[in-house]
């Protein structure tokens, strides 16, 4: 019988052997240790946590604050706002009441469907005008208008509180009120506003990261009053424990300290929220965070000598017979990720890990062997050419935008200005999609709707368009901004001579299984659609944009795809942007990688 040395035992004896005389059996003493130490450690650690916590909550409740307060400062100084309030509701004033009216509701309903927390927002003037928006809610608020009232046009934020809605049921809001006085007399009042928050999206705010068997999160006003709390019986009410109500106002500043009750241990954090009288509060239940290892904690004694030496036998016997090879390993195919396949491992035993790194040696030869550098140059210059391509796009649209922007200022109020502004800023934001190529192709669809949306404002009814999309590719994967040159190609070119009835039609579909279709059809002036796809290959024949878009996609995806300009009987063009269908970046990349390299598929 032939008895081998341990070098050369398989893995899974030598794990075995090492695993049971070095590690299993000391492990039932050191364990008890390293768990009363890590109990140490998890106290400090639950401190932190909670204190992490509670900051992720005064930065939410921060946000909605100063979002809601800036809301009622503009009214304070919006010429609207103020017409709306102290104009009376006579003939000669309906023009320009309606006209405020319009803007007002314009501005109300854009928050209100930004901002799910707000609730609704109610505005009321001193001459009897009274508008609302949102959820259509009644009930008593006369304690916090009187408070708004005594304020003099400070801000004045209420508890939580119940209201009737009219669509049914009751809704627990926190509300602001403020009364706004005249501009130009700060001591007469004109008006009050009141915005209502969801108290329930309110509170998700503040429990954000706080199991409900762990602890919890609410908010009390410098009385002890419970402004939102997940029992929504206790809102505008006395916090119940008083005791800890009175250890928390007594150092209403950012503070923690543990609080004892019923024989339980807690944690809790408080911070006072800037211009408000509201005190976030966070509570946790030391014995839950810890209950895995209380009873679990065993001083070391005078055993600890001894594990100490086992500790070391077992590295050691570890380190040299399986954790060294490994760490070679992974040194090794660190470099070869690097591009180094010169990368060997060093082979000392035959158990499985030196089989592994011989058969890594074996590997990475052959991979020297395949590789060659033109392969390798063709690639770096088709990812610097798609790269090139993808940083050229040209910056016309913006400098025409500014300027119809800046006309349509001078022509029109504020409000239109502000809206205007607003698209043009989704614009670019769509644009820069986060620094990535590749994007969803309903981001794309909302790029070119937003484009085509300002120019609507510049041309008026003399354009309209229409964009269609298949449900089931709504997810697909595209190269960004290829629709909108080719929607900007039509008016600057399409339209160039036409006045009136200008239309655009983007239709998105899927073409077969693998295939994904964008046609953007004018009714301009037209091309000749086989000049124009002869064009597409000459550096002097279509324009840039065109030219851009189609060199991008070829050089992504293969001449398979990019555009196409398609014949139309009477007038106008239609041109089509021809693509995979792909649903991750990672199909992006698969892709690419093909087109680099055509022998793959043979493979396969």
């Amino acid at each position: 019988m032939v008895r081998t040395r341990f070098k050369d035992w398989k893995l899974s004896h030598k794990t075995l052997v090492l695993f049971i005389g070095f590690v299993l059996l000391p492990s039932v003493v050191l364990g008890s240790y390293a768990l009363w130490k890590m109990n140490r450690i998890l106290t400090v650690k639950a401190i932190d946590a909670t204190d992490r916590i509670l900051n992720t909550v005064e930065r939410n409740v921060n946000t909605v604050i100063r979002d809601v307060e800036d809301i009622s400062t503009y009214v304070i100084f919006s010429d609207d706002f103020r017409a709306l309030m102290t104009l009376s509701d006579v003939e000669p004033n309906k023009p320009r009441l309606r006209q405020s009216a319009e803007r007002i509701t314009g501005f109300v309903l854009f928050h209100l469907l930004s901002k799910e927390y707000i609730n609704s927002v109610m505005i009321e003037g001193t001459n009897g005008i009274t508008m609302q928006f949102g959820e259509p809610v009644r009930g008593d608020e006369t304690r916090w208008e009187k408070a708004a009232d005594q304020a003099g046009g400070a801000i004045r934020w209420s508890n939580g509180y119940a209201l009737t809605s009219d669509w049914g049921g009751r809704r627990q809001v926190i509300s602001l009120f403020r009364v706004i006085n005249d501009i130009n007399d700060i001591n007469r009042p004109i008006g009050m506003v009141r915005i209502r928050l969801n108290e329930r999206s309110f509170y998700r705010l503040i429990n954000v990261g706080v199991a409900p068997e762990v602890g919890s999160a609410f908010v009390l006003d410098r009385d002890g009053n419970v402004v939102s709390h997940r029992d929504v019986g206790l809102l505008g009410k006395p916090y119940p424990d008083t005791r800890l109500v009175a250890r928390i106002l007594g150092d209403p500043a950012t503070s923690v300290f543990r609080y004892s009750q019923n024989q339980e241990e807690y944690l809790v954090v408080t911070r006072e929220v800037k211009d408000t009288p509201w005190i976030l509060v966070a509570i946790v239940n030391q014995r839950q965070v810890l209950r895995d290892l209380m009873g679990l904690r065993i001083s070391m004694g005078i055993a600890m000598g001894l594990l100490m030496l086992l500790g070391i036998l077992a590295f050691v016997g570890f380190y040299f017979s399986i954790i060294r090879p490994i760490l070679e390993l992974t040194e090794e195919t660190r470099k070869v990720e690097k591009g180094d396949f010169k990368a060997r491992v060093p082979v000392r035993s035959g158990d499985e890990i030196g089989t592994l790194g011989l058969r890594f040696n074996r590997m990475v030869g052959e991979i020297e062997r395949l590789i060659d550098t033109q392969y390798r140059l063709a690639i770096n210059q088709r990812e610097s050419e798609l790269k090139s391509l993808q940083n050229q796009m040209n910056p016309h649209f913006l400098y025409n935008t500014l300027d119809m922007i800046r006309w349509t200022a001078r022509m029109e109020q504020a409000m239109e200005t502000s809206h205007l502004i607003e698209l043009l800023s989704r614009f670019f934001r769509l644009s820069l999609s986060q620094g990535k190529w590749w994007i969803p192709l309903e981001k794309e669809v909302q790029h070119v709707k937003t484009y085509l949306e300002l120019q609507k404002k510049r041309l008026g009814d003399a354009l309209k368009y229409s964009i269609f999309i298949d449900e089931e590719i709504r997810q697909a994967f595209v190269l960004k901004q290829i629709i909108q040159p080719l929607a900007e190609n039509c008016i600057v070119h399409g339209f160039k001579e036409k006045r009136e009835n200008c239309r655009i039609q983007v239709r998105i579909y899927r073409s077969g299984d693998d295939r994904l279709w964008i046609d953007v059809i004018d009714n301009g002036t037209g091309v000749d659609a086989a000049k124009m796809n002869r064009a597409l290959w000459d550096e002097n024949g279509a324009g840039f944009a065109l030219r851009n878009i189609h060199e991008r996609l070829a050089a992504a995806f293969g001449h398979g795809y990019g555009l196409e300009f398609l014949p139309v009987p009477d007038e106008g063009t239609w041109v089509r942007i021809k693509l995979p269908v792909l649903f991750s970046e990672e199909e992006v990349h698969h892709m690419m990688a093909r087109v680099g390299n055509p022998d793959e598929d043979d493979e396969d």
